[in-house]
């Protein structure tokens, strides 16, 4: 019985425990379910968190990527390692969002099946993005085939980017279109992919021919200091209205028509609607836009010189829009938009030699515009080269009114050619880049319109070399080494002018600018100033142009030799005959002639006693002729004083009576001015004059402080247009 009882106390404990320790499990069973149910939650709310995070990710990458390729497309200066960068910013992106995607799906796939699928969907719509932009980029790049500029002319291959989009006339300009056309060469299309060269370096360099506002824009009133237009010129009288139209047509023909005001440059139609130009000018305007638009002509689109070819353009009139087109930067292709140089236009069939050299022929081309300040008729670059350039509207303005202040005279050294139309000051090209009122690009523009230097080498009389500089245009010349002599140039400038840092016009204007230039009271008639060509002249040089005649030649060249040497107009020198004639003052048969009449400068040697006698004197002894022995004396009188051979100083007749160096006789010869012989024809005039006369009429050069006579000659046609047009165009003739 006892036994009985203790095996039933044994079961109820281990019945009791077993119990306990199934409660126990119960309750492990609950707390894991908990647990399991807490890490489910958790689970679920990281997964939210990273859905929603994800997707706000996504979505700030897709409007980022939106964002950057709008902004691709729209920009015309992006570059291809833009593109590279923006491509690698979207693939960081892309990656960050799958490495995050990826760890959450480690936590838990069955939760995030649906998001995943969903983000896949995504990301792939952002990859495809990804990928279109790139095929775009590499669809966008362009190999060419350019010569290398060397004499062989090898063939050099050049990956660039289409993308790159430049400033035209009527919009942007590709790279492709550019190439084509010859304005970029393989240098700058190296160092512009390299980054040497920057987008606005390359525009710069393409300026001419892509710039918008390079035709005339209106009328600068010299008294009032204001700017008109020519509508209103014609209203206020200065110009014909029809004369006014012209202008603006010309405008249309050439780019743009130009607000003279603001600078603003419109397309006809932009320009009637905004009233720029007035209604009634609709169809003229319209129609002298096919220069720049083209003539269409069945399928094809026709330049001005193909549409006078094809007989829908009378060729007067294209001929004077082919001229003004070349004079604002060059022929425009209509296809492209872009104004090409003359051997592309050539090249391209946009002209041909024989229009190109009637251009300039009064008979075959007469000039066709009206110039308000002269009225005299004018070839439009004859005009633009004569206008003021406004620093406030960057426009061209014909100036007009009794001040000519576009005319080049002796009495100035650098004409008007920039103002400020807002604060009425006036001043040359140089003083507005000096003062920073224009960049270094406008003013080389404007420079090179006004003048063309070039630097030659001249031996002096030492046997040493000179380096001259030579406006071809006005005719005046600089010594650079008599610069550095005088210190008004630096060598610092110089070494920089030969490292081509400092252009050859800089140089010039700086040269100019610094010398001081005194009027020479013995200066007799050292030259000739052509009044038409606006051009510094040398004796020999206007007979051989037929301003003077033989024996006006040889008098004033007898005048110059005996009062101190052969005159050189365009440095200011004055020189002995041998050196004139390496010079090219005087011919050899000249020279024989004049170095008897050196001597009345320098003495005669007596050849008994070896003593230097002044002309008088070696007159009475018989050493010297008396008719050309008067005439060095009335030339030495006239000029400042009798020259005493000794010293060269300069004294009166009555000085020299005193001294014997002349007799009296020839003294009351010399007084008496109706003994001076009109043996001078003037060149300006024709008519018979005498030295004195002449002296009379010279005007002081402000360049050499010597005296040139005024010289013009009756209007020439045909030769004359042909050597100009050799002069301006030679390459095209060969």
């Amino acid at each position: 019985m006892v036994l009985r009882i203790s095996y039933l106390q044994t079961a109820t404990m281990e019945k009791d425990k077993a119990m306990e320790e199934l409660s126990k499990v119960k309750e492990a069973e609950i707390n894991i379910s908990k647990e399991i149910e807490e890490d489910k939650i958790n689970i679920t709310k990281e997964i939210e968190e990273a859905k929603i995070n994800i997707s706000k990710e996504i979505e700030e990458d897709k409007i980022k990527i939106s964002k950057e390729i709008e902004a691709l497309t729209n920009q015309n200066n992006i570059q291809r390692e833009t593109l590279t960068n923006t491509e690698t910013v979207i693939k960081t992106s892309i990656q960050t969002v799958g490495i995050r995607k990826s760890s959450v799906s480690e936590e838990s796939r069955s939760f995030t099946a649906s998001q995943s699928s969903n983000s896949q969907i995504v990301t792939s719509s952002v990859n495809n993005l990804v990928s279109s932009h790139h095929e775009q980029m590499q669809a966008t790049d362009v190999s060419v085939t350019l010569k290398d500029g060397t004499a062989e002319g090898e063939e050099v291959h050049v990956e660039v980017s289409d993308s790159l989009m430049f400033e035209g006339l009527k919009g942007a300009v590709s790279l492709r279109q550019l190439i084509e056309a010859k304005l970029l060469d393989v240098d700058t299309l190296n160092q512009l992919k390299s980054g040497q060269k920057t987008m606005a370096d390359v525009q710069a360099l393409l300026t001419v021919f892509t710039s918008k506002a390079s035709a005339i824009a209106g009328v600068y009133s010299e008294s009032s200091k204001k700017k008109i237009s020519f509508m209103e010129a014609s209203e206020k009288g200065f110009i014909a209205k029809t004369y006014a139209i012209e202008f603006l047509e010309a405008q249309a023909a050439t780019g743009h028509i130009i607000d003279h005001i603001t600078g603003e440059t419109y397309s006809v139609q932009e320009a009637l609607e905004k009233g720029v130009v007035e209604e009634e000018l609709r169809d003229k305007l319209l129609d002298a836009e096919k220069a720049v638009t083209g003539y269409i002509h069945g399928s094809r689109t026709l330049s001005v010189f193909q549409a006078m070819e094809s007989r829908i353009l009378d060729r007067h009139k294209g001929k004077k829009i082919i001229e003004a087109q070349i004079a604002t930067g060059g022929l425009i292709d209509p296809k492209s938009g872009i104004r090409v140089p003359l051997a592309i236009a050539l090249e391209k069939g946009l002209l041909n030699k024989a229009t190109l050299q009637s251009l300039y022929d009064p008979v075959s081309n007469p000039k066709g515009f009206h110039n308000p300040d002269t009225g005299q008729k004018a070839y439009y670059g004859e005009l633009l080269k004569t206008c003021v350039y406004d620093v406030d509207g960057q426009v061209y303005l014909l100036p007009f009114g009794n001040r000519h202040l576009s005319s080049i005279t002796l009495t100035r050294a650098n004409r008007v050619s920039v103002i400020s139309s807002s604060s009425g000051a006036e001043m040359s090209t140089f003083e507005a880049y000096r003062d920073k009122l224009i960049n270094k690009n406008t003013y080389l523009l404007l420079s090179q319109q006004e003048s063309t230097w070039e630097e030659t080498t001249l031996a002096d009389s030492g046997g040493g070399s000179l380096h001259i500089l030579t406006d071809h245009r006005s005719g005046r010349q600089l010594c650079i080494e008599h610069g550095l002599k005088l210190k008004i140039l630096t060598t610092v400038e110089l070494e920089n002018y030969r490292a081509g840092l400092l252009k050859i016009n800089e140089l010039a204007d700086l040269l100019i600018l610094r010398r001081t230039v005194l009027e020479d009271p013995h200066s007799p008639i050292a030259g000739l100033w052509d009044v038409c060509q606006k051009q510094r002249l040398s004796i020999l040089k206007g007979y051989q142009q037929n301003l003077v005649d033989r024996l006006t030649l040889l008098r004033l060249l007898e005048a110059q030799v005996c009062t101190g040497g052969i005159c050189d107009p365009a440095l200011g020198d004055k020189v002995r005959v041998t050196e004139a004639l390496q010079r090219g003052l005087v011919d050899e048969t000249l020279a024989r002639h004049l170095q008897q009449c050196e001597q009345a400068y320098y003495g005669i040697a007596d050849p008994q006693t070896a003593k230097l006698l002044s002309v008088g004197q070696a007159m009475q002894r018989g050493l010297f002729p008396r008719d050309m022995g008067l005439r060095c004396l009335e030339f030495q009188a006239l000029t400042g004083g009798l020259v005493n051979p000794e010293t060269h100083s300069r004294i009166t007749v009555e000085e020299a009576v005193s001294c014997n160096l002349i007799d009296d006789s020839t003294a009351l010869q010399l007084k008496d001015e109706k003994n001076h012989s009109k043996s001078l024809t003037c060149p300006k005039t024709k008519r018979k004059i005498s030295f004195k006369e002449a002296l009379d009429k010279g005007v002081f050069d402000c360049h050499t402080g010597l005296k040139l006579l005024e010289a013009t000659k009756p209007h020439s046609v045909g030769v004359q247009s042909f050597f100009h047009y050799i002069w301006t165009y030679p390459a095209y003739l060969k």
